[in-house]
C-alpha cells in the first residue's frame, strides 16, 4: 500500500518553500507558481491552505517567531555566559547568510508600508520580543561584570538587533560572510570587557 503524504506534511513544505523564497528574494519576488513548482503541488492546492497571499505571509512570521524563540531557548541553554548568549545570538544570523538568506521578520519589515495591517502587529511583537532577550543578556552581562556600556539595557539591545538585522542585508547584498563576521566581532568587542 503506498503512503500518501498527509495535509499537514504538504502545508509544511509549502512554508518551507515560501519561508526560502521569502529569505533569499524577498516576499514580493515569488508567486504561487513558484511555490508549486517547488513544491511540486498544484497552485489549487497552496490556495487550499492559504487563500491568500496575505495569509500566508501571516503563517510565515507566526512560525518564524516560533522558530527564533526555540533557537534563543537553545542559546541558553548550550551557553553559560551572557558573552557566550550574545555571540550564540549573533551566530543565528550568520547561519542565515551562510544558508543564502536574511532573517524573515527583517525583510518582511522592509516593505512594512506594503503590508496587511494583520501583519503589522505581529513583526512588531518579533522585534520586541528579540530586544527584550537581547537587553536581558546585556543586562545580566552588565551585572556579572562581562559588560560595560552606557544608558540602559534595552537601549543598548535596540542597537545591537539594528546592528545585526543591517549587517546581514549589506553582507547578504555584497555576498561577503566575513564582512558580517567584522561587524559582530566589532559589536561584541564594543560592550566585552
Amino acid at each position: 500500500m503506498p503512503i500518501t503524504e498527509s495535509r499537514t506534511d504538504t502545508r509544511e513544505r509549502i512554508l518551507n518553500a515560501a519561508q526560502m523564497f521569502a529569505q533569499m528574494r524577498g516576499f514580493n519576488a515569488f508567486s504561487y507558481a513558484d511555490i508549486a513548482e517547488a513544491v511540486g503541488v498544484r497552485k489549487a492546492s497552496i490556495h487550499h491552505h492559504f487563500a491568500s497571499k496575505d495569509d500566508l505571509e501571516l503563517e510565515l512570521v507566526q512560525r518564524y517567531r516560533l522558530q527564533f524563540g526555540a533557537q534563543l531557548a537553545c542559546v541558553e541553554r548550550d551557553q553559560a555566559t551572557a558573552l557566550g548568549r550574545l555571540t550564540g545570538y549573533g551566530a543565528l544570523y550568520r547561519a542565515t547568510l551562510i544558508a543564502g538568506g536574511i532573517c524573515l521578520c527583517g525583510m518582511m519589515a522592509s516593505d512594512i508600508r506594503a503590508l496587511p495591517e494583520a501583519l503589522r502587529k505581529p513583526l512588531h511583537d518579533f522585534f520586541a520580543e528579540q530586544a527584550a532577550w537581547l537587553s536581558g543578556v546585556l543586562d545580566d552581562g552588565r551585572k556579572n561584570g562581562e559588560f560595560v556600556f552606557r544608558g540602559p539595557a534595552l537601549r543598548r539591545a535596540q542597537l545591537v538587533l539594528a546592528t545585526l538585522q543591517g549587517g546581514l542585508i549589506i553582507a547578504h547584498a555584497s555576498q561577503d560572510v566575513s564582512q558580517f563576521d567584522s561587524l559582530l566581532d566589532d559589536l561584541v568587542a564594543s560592550v566585552a570587557q
